[in-house]
């Protein structure tokens, strides 16, 4: 069939990989694939559900443990910025931002 983009003409078409990594033909072909496994189905993975209900639970009971927002300190914050009486340390937030840096490189998020 043309390819309405580059207009070439597609006689094998893209066949779906199995999870071995071995591809099979389409089923409209009515044929098998040479390439189609003649073994039993590959293993397919399952989540392991107590686990992931484990992980669940601690991650609840982590967010329930972690303390609300301080709407009086919110205020305080908001009136210093705008009385322009709120002072920033700028050597504190260059560290700080530093640290940040090197826990995302070593989790592997920066380079």
């Amino acid at each position: 069939m043309p390819d309405p983009i580059q207009g070439m003409n597609i006689t094998n078409p893209v066949t779906p990989a199995t999870s071995s990594g071995q591809t099979v033909a389409p089923a409209s072909t009515g044929t098998p694939s040479a390439t189609q496994s003649a073994g039993p189905p590959a293993a397919v993975d399952l989540a392991d559900v107590a686990q992931t209900e484990a992980l669940l639970q601690s991650i609840i009971q982590a967010a329930n443990n972690t303390p609300g927002i301080d709407q009086t300190k919110i205020a305080e914050l908001q009136q210093a910025i705008a009385s322009g009486s709120y002072q920033t340390n700028s050597q504190s937030i260059a560290q700080k931002i530093a640290e940040l840096e090197v826990m995302l490189g070593t989790a592997g998020l920066v380079r």
